[in-house]
């Protein structure tokens, strides 16, 4: 098994951990409705323990995604829906749920609400980021967006809203605050799972683009596409290098650029999302080989 696939595998599992950890300690105690299997559960768990209907769930909604989203995607997140239930069946025999909130003497529902949420959207989004899910409901999301080209944060709003519209029947107040972490959580999804792919695109319109070249890839490890354009004006050729870079990355970039041509013309854009290869020089010549 490859270093990054080993990654993939330990950032599903910490992504899971803390989602769970979110729910059982702050949402659970407060019996707060989020959405999605775990809303779900809280209304049934004086009829049917929490994990043991997580159990139930999302071995049903497994199958579906099996038939809906091929072999792959149901392997690769057999593992995270069998993991989240079986955190919270630990925690249920380990660790009473109100750990944590009987300390909170003030304001309980507004720091249930807003820990619960930011928990569970940061796990989520990790596992999300790395072409997984935590099953459930997550996995209709899933079908909504690849069939019905829904925004995922959008999915997860419509499909958990109408569980929390359930719970605000019996209680209207909680209610309100579960929908405040929906929206808490729904924000950091798209954070995590989108934008933690995303980064800024340089394009320099240059005629020393071998030195730029080569500093771009010695300085920074980035790959790169050159292209021939023409000046409107100067009617002159020169070359115009794409490179996307983190963030981070900007100020060293601007350096790299003004010390091979104080003269390039440069730009920058924010870049939503970067997908397949020639992000990084080892993607490059990878494809160079292959």
């Amino acid at each position: 098994m490859n270093k990054a696939k080993v990654r993939e595998i330990l950032e599903i599992t910490a992504g899971v951990i803390i989602m769970s950890l979110g729910f059982y300690f702050f949402l659970l105690p407060l019996n707060m409705v989020i959405g999605g299997v775990m809303g779900v559960s809280v209304l049934l768990q004086n009829y049917i323990s929490v994990s043991t209907f997580m159990y139930i769930a999302n071995t049903i909604l497994l199958l579906i995604g099996l038939i809906f989203l091929g072999k792959v995607f149901f392997l690769k997140t057999i593992y995270a829906t069998l993991l989240s239930p079986t955190i919270i069946w630990i925690l249920e025999l380990t660790i009473d749920k109100n750990f944590f909130m009987q300390h909170l003497t003030e304001s309980p529902l507004l720091l249930g609400a807003l820990f619960g949420g930011l928990l569970i959207g940061v796990g989520l989004g990790v596992v999300l980021r790395n072409n997984a899910t935590t099953g459930g409901v997550d996995i209709i999301q899933n079908i909504m967006n690849k069939y019905l080209h829904i925004p995922f944060s959008f999915a997860m709003y419509l499909t958990d809203g109408l569980v929390i519209l359930i719970a605000m029947l019996v209680n209207f107040q909680l209610g309100l605050y579960a929908v405040g972490a929906m929206i808490l959580s729904g924000l950091l999804v798209d954070r995590l799972s989108i934008e933690g792919k995303s980064g800024y695109t340089a394009f320099i319109v240059t005629d020393h683009s071998d030195e730029i070249q080569k500093a771009i890839y010695e300085k920074l490890e980035r790959g790169m596409t050159k292209v021939k354009v023409i000046g409107g004006y100067s009617k002159l050729e020169k070359d115009l290098i794409i490179c996307m870079i983190d963030r981070l990355q900007i100020y060293q970039f601007k350096h790299i650029i003004k010390a091979a041509d104080p003269k390039a013309f440069t730009f920058f854009t924010r870049t939503k999302e970067a997908l397949g290869l020639g992000f990084s020089r080892e993607a490059a010549q990878w494809e160079l080989k292959n």
